[in-house]
């Protein structure tokens, strides 16, 4: 593949709304063998050179643009902010072939509007040596900072972070083994943190909001063959307290494909767990292939639990894809809107019948509402031309799935499936004659377009709990207004110190895929990158995390407000010299970068302000809160 196809792939990847990962990579570049992805260091790359990035997570160390010890920015980032860690790649790459990085970055895509994605790039560089760097630092600050780098080496066969900890991949870049990092808390401060940030509570906090579960299994990979004879016949059972749901039975699989949603209501006293069990359709009793458990309190602190991959339990081997969301009692019935599509035609459907080709028709599914379109007899190539629409509402699920099936006598066999993401057409807006490739089968793609009219706009006079936990983080305005001050008087600073010195381009580039954690950017000749934004106080993806003191018996738990994805981030404060220790569980929650929030706490019963918290996306973390049990 060139490198518009390879855009093409990764475009398609994005229009589904499934996450990159090792696996994905390896489904859809199966014939590029110099790959890898490592989620703990968030980043991977893909590369038809044989060049293998040796790739640097900077934390405290000197790097072209963010003195990350006092807060100046480069001024050749101009109005660019970070939103994401600086990444360095070792020398290599330039010379033929293509080489593409996938970053993570801290941005919360759900709530970015159009405009704002747009204004997603990656600034790039490309300093050979650090001696450029110290001269630019010295201007920036005076003096040299003592680097805290954390290196991860990829090659085929492995990836490692130098001096934290040790990790084998296969070729794909799939994880085989990790060796854990040790866990320090105890049972009386996870007793603490529970007291601290709670999952959502109803007015007495003595139970779970009222509200509507939507989950959607999509599929299965590996799943346990218990059978004499042929393969399994899987179909998914869904239980949340009395509430079951079953799945259709996929024949003949070990990788079923589902698209399965089901609805469950959610009282005060719910239980907190939905189990899922895969069972093998057969005469008499269904052989029990696996199980997984959710805890719906992970549902309420994920701002996007889509496309999450759970192992199956109880069994051999096995996993299930699930997508999951929580509407408030008060917006279960709320319209967001409509989307209109148009399945227009397909070509090069796959050939089941030795004798003829497929008589193909589609049905496509968005939860329980579904839609059917003509049999085209005797096509490889059809064409239907097929109108139709579906209202969204807030309790829809997001991912709409076209299932293709050859007409014939008896059972119609599947040919092929595709799932196109909601999000993906109402933020767009509109979808033109979008080719999208079927899976699950050797050939085949169908042509889609989709147009979404949004619903009119709503009086909300309803008390509406957006937040994950019953933290109270309210938006002190009067900040909004001291940051830009602080901003323009940084920018001034910066070019005070850099007047004297010569500046090295810096280049913002387009991604060519985003999703919900990650972006890829071609490499080119480049070797410094970093996500940015000219959008100040975009939302970005937090976790609250819990410190306490390493020498301390009884010490007071600190709660810093930490950029989500990897570890780096934690270990920065872990090596800040304030004698810090990971104490519980971390907790998610959306946060505008840059402004200040009122952190409560609900406490027997009592409500407490334990102070302001405010997450920056570069510097030292100087901002937490104190808890004292």
């Amino acid at each position: 593949m060139d490198s518009g196809e390879w855009n093409d792939v990764f475009a398609k990847i994005q229009r589904k709304g499934v996450l990159i990962d090792g696996n994905v990579l390896e489904e859809n570049f199966e014939d590029v063998v110099n790959k890898a992805f490592d989620r703990d260091m968030g980043f991977g790359y893909i590369s038809d050179n044989g060049y293998k990035p040796k790739a640097r997570v900077i934390l405290q160390g000197k790097n072209p643009f963010i003195n990350n010890h006092t807060d100046l920015l480069n001024p050749i980032l101009g109005n660019h902010l970070p939103y994401s860690q600086v990444y360095h790649l070792g020398a290599g790459g330039q010379n033929g072939g293509r080489t593409y990085c996938i970053l993570r970055h801290y941005l919360n895509i759900p709530g970015l509007s159009e405009e704002e994605l747009d204004s997603i790039k990656i600034a790039t560089c490309s300093l050979e040596n650090m001696d450029s760097i110290d001269n630019m630092v010295e201007r920036m600050e005076g003096e040299n900072i003592n680097a805290e780098n954390y290196s991860v080496t990829v090659s085929e066969e492995v990836i490692t972070q130098e001096r934290k900890q040790s990790a084998s991949f296969s070729e794909n870049g799939n994880k085989v083994e990790r060796k854990p990092m040790k866990k320090t808390s105890t049972q009386r401060l996870l007793e603490q943190m529970n007291q601290i940030v709670r999952p959502i509570a109803d007015a007495t906090g003595d139970g779970l909001a009222s509200g509507q579960l939507v989950v959607t299994v999509h599929k299965a990979r590996s799943v346990e063959k218990k059978g004499l004879v042929g393969k399994a016949d899987p179909y998914v059972v869904l239980k949340y307290g009395t509430q079951t749901e079953k799945s259709a039975t996929v024949n003949n699989n070990h990788d079923p494909i589902w698209h399965f949603t089901a609805c469950f209501d959610i009282e005060e006293q719910s239980t907190n767990e939905i189990t899922m069990e895969v069972f093998d359709d057969d005469f008499g009793k269904d052989d029990f292939l696996g199980k997984a458990i959710i805890d719906i309190h992970d549902i309420f602190e994920s701002n996007d639990f889509v496309n999450k991959w759970i192992p199956l339990e109880n069994c051999k081997t096995g996993e299930v894809l699930v997508s999951a969301k929580f509407i408030p009692l008060q917006r279960i019935s709320r319209p967001v809107g409509h989307i209109s599509l148009t399945l227009q035609k397909g070509k090069k459907i796959e050939k089941k019948n030795m004798m003829k080709k497929a008589d193909p028709y589609v049905v496509i599914k968005l939860g329980k509402d579904q839609h059917k379109s003509e049999t085209v007899k005797n096509s490889a190539n059809p064409t239907w031309n097929y109108d139709f629409a579906f209202d969204i509402m807030e309790a829809s699920p997001r991912q709409i799935t076209f299932e293709v099936f050859d007409d014939d006598i008896g059972n119609d066999r599947p040919i092929g499936n595709v799932t196109l993401d909601t999000d993906t057409i109402m933020k767009k807006q509109k979808l033109d004659n979008l080719w999208t490739r079927l899976e699950n089968c050797k050939s085949g793609e169908i042509l889609i377009s989709a147009d979404f009219t949004p619903a009119p706009a709503m009086e909300d006079n309803e008390q509406i709990n957006n937040t994950t936990t019953n933290i109270e983080m309210e938006v002190i305005d009067e900040q909004f207004e001291e940051n830009k001050v602080q901003n323009i008087s940084m920018a001034e600073k910066n070019l005070v110190n850099n007047s004297n010195g010569n500046h090295h381009a810096v280049e913002f580039i387009d991604p060519v895929y985003c999703d919900d954690e990650y972006v890829i950017v071609e490499k080119n000749n480049n070797n410094w990158f970093m996500v940015v934004s000219s959008n100040p106080n975009l939302p970005i993806n937090v976790n609250l995390v819990p410190f306490k003191q390493n020498s301390a018996e009884n010490s007071p738990i600190y709660i810093y407000p930490i950029p989500r994805g990897g570890f780096h981030n934690i270990k920065r404060v872990v090596h800040s010299g304030r004698g810090l220790k990971k104490c519980g569980y971390e907790k998610p929650c959306v946060v505008r970068a840059g402004q200040a929030y009122q952190f409560w706490t609900d406490t027997q019963g009592k409500n407490f302000n334990l102070g302001n918290l405010k997450t920056e996306t570069w510097g030292p973390d100087t901002s937490w809160v104190v808890y004292k049990p």
